[in-house]
């Protein structure tokens, strides 16, 4: 009520489904299409946890939005290393610089976009149970125990079978969550 929503029963079970989700997988899927309400399930849940006292953060990327390089890092040909949107992201957070905490009981991953095959596969190392992030400098970033990657996605048309494998799944129609 708080964050100006009703407390429809099927949003609540869609929150309840998440919740189940994250307390067995450290990756997950939220589809449904635009509109349904994948986003406002997340950070209600989050926000859910931090009225029970289990502090959280979020960080939110569009990997369509970016080229690949921006996305993971690059390297030049002087061998100088440029650290990649999700590097700076999850280095952040493995290693509770720049606002994380150890506090943060939840540090969320949000990938919101279309799944492609070219960013998606370089991630399978960190949806699989290694849960490292591998980049080209040969840097290994390990996910900690507070760390889910949340993917927020129309449809998974665009993933392998081993993508789809790595994670939970919580689908969301336009019908599940009404409008009063």
């Amino acid at each position: 009520k708080k964050r100006g929503l009703q407390a429809d029963p099927q949003f609540i079970i869609k929150v309840v489904g998440m919740l189940g989700i994250l307390g067995v997988r450290h990756c997950m899927f939220i589809i449904g299409p635009t509109g349904c309400g994948k986003t406002e399930v997340w950070k209600t849940l989050l926000e859910a946890r931090k009225e029970v006292g289990e502090d959280g953060a979020w960080e939110q990327a569009n990997p369509k939005a970016v080229t690949s390089d921006e996305l993971y890092g690059t390297m030049s040909k002087t061998k100088e290393w440029k650290d990649g949107l999700i590097a700076v992201i999850f280095r952040n957070m493995s290693k509770e610089m720049n606002g994380y905490k150890s506090s943060h009981i939840h540090k969320w991953v949000i990938l919101d976009g279309d799944i492609d095959a070219t960013w998606i596969e370089s991630m399978n190392t960190v949806m699989d149970d290694n849960k490292v992030l591998t980049l080209v400098s040969n840097e290994r970033i390990p996910f900690s125990p507070s760390m889910r990657m949340i993917l927020e996605i129309q449809d998974m048309k665009h993933a392998s079978p081993a993508t789809v494998s790595r994670g939970g799944v919580l689908f969301i129609n336009e019908t599940d969550i009404g409008w009063k």
